[in-house]
């Protein structure tokens, strides 16, 4: 084993600090090779003892490339966090909400990552097409289950949780007989895993988006994989995966797979950039992970990449020797979605509201229908509890001529949604009345709006404006391309401000909306049917966050 000062080994090791769980060095060509080729393996905490078992025996036979010794380095690393260095090396970032990481030093970065996912490459190559080369392989494999003790088990009377048990379970959800457990999705692929379910199951129909929302809201958070299980233990539904119920020491959980499937594939991907000695070592160590006897991984709940178990796989707890189907969770459209709405409906927001007051409010949004401004009102008091209590919200008029020779009034300032805000915007909500006037000045207060959520912007949260209006601008300055200008003026890419703008009715431009929505990156709806109005705020809210 290479002899390195204790000092030094400190120093190196908070070099590396982040994602970095623990580390272990394996040296080829007989322990002394100082200055040969460094092969950096980062795997994902679970897997990482089963693959330093393989690159032990890796190293012991005496590896070279070009006649010089390889030095393997195998550390534990949390997927989201190297995920999030690796995203951080093309100027990006994977966890919505997130600050950005600064950008590593070359020699944090891995030659090689096995995270728990595909999942997490394909997050990554959001932000960097050519983060990878080309050839990915799987190391093992372990369903996403659901885990609970024995009595919760048999209460949901299934072996796997699909849409029909999703329903059992939110609706003991609901009663409060029972709570599901996850570690934030946007860090684990087992709880992304689970918000796909849910979102899958929920939003067949858009009128349940609401219920979403509050599924989402009503997912227990745990730190971390120990906390959770400890959870489970204590009664509460959990997402996890078969591998961490096989390893855990609360020895009465049940492991229960989703229906259809989803697999965490651990995939053994090569950081593209790396100098050809080290991609060379990386395919040499790639090929003994795929030929290795399979006991170090599935004595520890792995099963093979192709789902299949071997002797020495552990069983019980709900788990079989039987073949698993493998379906990676890799569609980056559906990991998108998923994200975003999840992000959208447990982050806190922070909206400045703008409601049309002109007199055209006042009349029907359709033949023999209610009033504009009634539908406006119930929407707007329906969307307060779409919002987290440390969300921010507040409320302007807009109409020309209100007091103060204005188009637009401040009516309720933005401020956290606490019990007394909510009651402030209900409340002016319930008081808001149409002016005797049908001239709006849209332009002129979307414009003031945005640079007003602009001054105050919040890190870590959606800052969006959101526009009701039952038609387009009627007052005289101000030209559309003049709007569109000003706005691509404000823009500051990194304190982004949307605008989310909704007609009422007939007599909306939407080719207008949209312009105006497009040029900061919001979007634009336009609702005839009054019963359609919640759902579709809600998908504004969302889409745009």
């Amino acid at each position: 084993m290479l002899r390195t000062p204790v000092i030094v080994v400190a120093v190196a090791v908070a070099l590396v600090a982040v994602a970095l769980v623990t580390v272990r060095v394996v040296n080829g060509a007989g322990g002394s090779c100082s200055g040969g080729v460094r092969l950096l393996v980062a795997a994902a905490p679970e897997i990482e003892p089963a693959v330093r078992e393989v690159a032990d025996r890796f190293a012991a036979g005496k590896p070279e490339v070009g006649g010089d010794c390889v030095q393997v380095q195998v550390k534990a690393a949390d997927s989201a966090d190297v995920a999030g260095l690796l995203a951080a090396r093309a100027g990006g970032g994977v966890v919505p909400g997130a600050s950005a990481a600064p950008s590593p030093a070359p020699g944090d970065v891995p030659t090689v990552w096995i995270p728990d996912s595909s999942a997490w490459l394909t997050r990554v190559q959001g932000v960097d097409r050519e983060a990878f080369d080309a050839q990915v392989t799987s190391v093992a494999v372990s369903p996403v289950v659901f885990a609970a003790s024995e009595p919760v088990a048999t209460a949901l009377g299934s072996h796997t949780v699909g849409a029909a048990q999703v329903g059992t379970l939110l609706g003991k959800v609901s009663a409060k007989q029972l709570q599901i457990g996850s570690v934030d999705p946007r860090r684990s692929t087992a709880g992304l895993a689970g918000a796909g379910l849910l979102y899958d199951s929920i939003v067949t129909d858009p009128k349940k988006l609401v219920d979403m929302v509050r599924a989402y809201r009503s997912i227990a958070l745990a730190a971390d994989q120990p906390t959770l299980l400890k959870n489970a233990a204590g009664g509460q539904a959990v997402i996890t995966s078969e591998q961490q119920v096989l390893a855990a020491p609360a020895g009465d959980l049940v492991a229960l797979p989703l229906d259809p499937a989803v697999t965490l594939d651990y995939p053994f991907a090569v950081v593209a950039g790396q100098p050809p000695a080290s991609l060379a070592a990386a395919e040499m160590l790639r090929a003994t992970l795929a030929n290795a006897d399979r006991g170090a991984f599935a004595r520890r709940g792995f099963r093979g990449a192709d789902g299949s178990t071997g002797a020495t796989f552990p069983t019980g707890h709900g788990v079989s020797q039987g073949e698993s189907q493998v379906r990676p969770l890799s569609d980056e459209r559906k990991i998108t979605d998923v994200l975003g709405y999840w992000n959208a409906t447990t982050a806190p927001s922070r909206v400045l509201t703008l409601v049309d007051v002109t007199s055209s409010m006042n009349r029907p949004i359709v033949k023999g229908g209610p009033a504009r401004l009634e539908v406006l009102r119930k929407t707007a008091t329906d969307g307060l509890g779409l919002f987290t209590d440390d969300s921010e919200l507040g409320l302007w008029a807009y109409a020309s001529g209100l007091p103060g020779g204005k188009d637009y009034q401040q009516v309720v300032p933005v401020s956290q949604l606490n019990k007394g805000q909510r009651a402030r915007l209900t409340s002016a909500v319930a008081a808001a009345k149409a002016a005797p006037t049908d001239v709006c000045g849209l332009y002129d207060t979307v414009l003031a709006a945005y640079q007003s959520l602009k001054e105050g912007y919040k890190e870590g949260r959606s800052n969006t404006v959101v526009v009701f209006t039952d038609g387009s601008n009627s007052k005289s300055g101000m030209s559309l391309e003049t709007l569109q200008l000003e706005l691509e003026r404000a823009t500051d890419p990194t304190r982004p401000v949307r605008v989310v703008l909704l007609g009422i009715g007939p007599d909306v431009h939407k080719e207008e909306l949209d312009a105006i929505a497009a040029t900061t990156g919001g979007r634009a709806f336009v609702v005839q049917d009054p019963e359609q109005i919640g759902n579709i705020f809600l998908q504004a809210l969302i889409r745009s966050s």
